[in-house]
């Protein structure tokens, strides 16, 4: 799992009057930007998108919420592995989590509203 956090400056997007109406806006963003990045997004259910790659079966996903103590946005991208998996799909499924995080971080960083970003691991 990556973990991207980062500020986003309500003060300076109307839209984005509270944590539920940030969460909202930076899923609908992601659902419609990671395509351009070759990722298919599913069906979104509030905060959590699934995430699925051609030719890949690697169940993806990535959640934004709302941190209000550090006034943060927190976004996880998180993959699901079957237990039994070899080497080869470990190191496939590793080069999709680093392509995925930095699809999202290229595309929050295009909003003019979104800063500060840091990766925790």
């Amino acid at each position: 799992m990556r973990t991207l956090q980062f500020i986003a400056h309500c003060e300076t997007a109307p839209h984005l009057h509270d944590d539920m109406a940030v969460s909202k806006q930076v899923t609908q963003l992601l659902a419609e930007k990671l395509a351009e990045y070759g990722f298919e997004t599913l069906s979104q259910s509030g905060e959590h998108i699934a995430v699925s790659v051609e030719q890949h079966e690697l169940p993806l996903a990535v959640s934004c919420q709302h941190q209000t103590e550090q006034g943060h946005m927190v976004c996880e991208i998180s993959s699901y592995p079957a237990e039994e998996q070899d080497w080869l799909d470990r190191i496939t499924e590793q080069s999709l989590l680093n392509q995925l995080a930095q699809a999202v971080e290229t595309t929050l960083k295009s909003q003019h509203h979104f800063s500060d970003f840091k990766w925790d691991k």
